[in-house]
């Protein structure tokens, strides 16, 4: 039932509007790339630098720009003098920086939706706060997705993409809880948004663990209030809505996520073996005194 989308592309046509065309029976919807845009966005696009206190990247980078960037990578170029082959070529080589760029950018709209959430809940207004953890649960899954290398960028297919390219420890642990995501009964934005925290958590550091979506009292707790955005390098910002943040060190957000609702030995094993899975020994001793750290200053908590 899809149509075909066709670019074109070439110099000075910002005031070309779209157009829809009729071709063997099928729609196709015509839109207009200037050059010079397409070659600055692939320039601008292929270093990923976003830190803590510059932004400036994801400010430029909008949803729908980002959009346009990843239909040009995946697209077939049907007619080319050369250029835009060299354009994909680049955008192709620099893959991590780009990914980290996508990843990025749907971490501040799910840091947004964080905060409307905030908002809802405050006027006391259940609908929209259900609806805004499941728009929460979607951006947080996009990340994930970007992660595993599925990089389009629309939700209306988001769960047909999860079936095809989420993990299947994430499709195990994860499916029942998404299925139930639209729900009105329950405790069900709670638990969106704590899905939507660990997949970010996830997409952020490239590792994947299995998520407590309900934790016991008596175990840490992340606060809900607290969105997870990927800085240039390794590090990760864990942010609240009234900009308190800390910046860590990889392990350091992922051991922030594999914590909650685990008492301290579990997260200790299971942080070590999440790391071995990739080729990374680290002795439990040293993981269980930087648990001690981040529970030192804060990071990991109890509620």
């Amino acid at each position: 039932m899809s149509d075909i989308d066709l670019f074109v592309v070439r110099a000075d046509c910002e005031s070309l509007p779209p157009a829809q065309l009729e071709f063997e029976g099928e729609r196709v919807d015509v839109e207009y790339l200037d050059l010079d845009r397409l070659r600055g966005d692939v320039q601008e696009s292929t270093v990923f630098r976003v830190t803590n206190t510059d932004f400036s990247q994801t400010a430029r980078f909008s949803r729908n720009r980002l959009d346009v960037l990843t239909r040009f990578l995946l697209g077939e170029v049907v007619v080319d003098d050369g250029e835009l082959a060299a354009l994909r070529r680049r955008l192709t080589e620099s893959m991590p920086d780009f990914r980290r760029l996508l990843i990025t950018r749907h971490a501040i709209d799910a840091h947004n939706l964080t905060e409307d959430i905030c908002g809802a809940i405050l006027n006391g207004d259940a609908p929209a706060t259900r609806y805004l953890s499941q728009e929460l649960l979607h951006r947080a899954t996009e990340a994930y997705l970007c992660m595993r290398g599925d990089l389009y960028v629309n939700t209306k297919w988001i769960w047909a993409r999860w079936r095809r390219s989420a993990s299947d420890l994430l499709k195990a642990a994860a499916t029942e809880v998404i299925d139930h995501s639209y729900a009105a009964e329950g405790d069900v934005v709670r638990r969106n948004r704590f899905l939507a925290q660990d997949l970010l958590v996830m997409a952020a550091t490239g590792l994947e663990y299995e998520p407590v979506l309900g934790a016991d009292p008596e175990h840490h707790t992340r606060r809900t209030d607290v969105c997870v955005i990927p800085m240039k390098g390794d590090g990760v910002l864990i942010e609240s809505i009234r900009g308190e943040s800390v910046l860590l060190s990889w392990q350091g957000a992922l051991l922030w996520g594999i914590s909650h609702g685990r008492p301290r030995e579990e997260a200790v094993r299971l942080m070590g073996g999440v790391l071995a899975s990739k080729g990374l020994q680290v002795g439990e001793d040293e993981i269980a005194a930087y648990h001690a750290s981040l529970v030192d200053v804060g990071v990991i908590g109890l509620p």
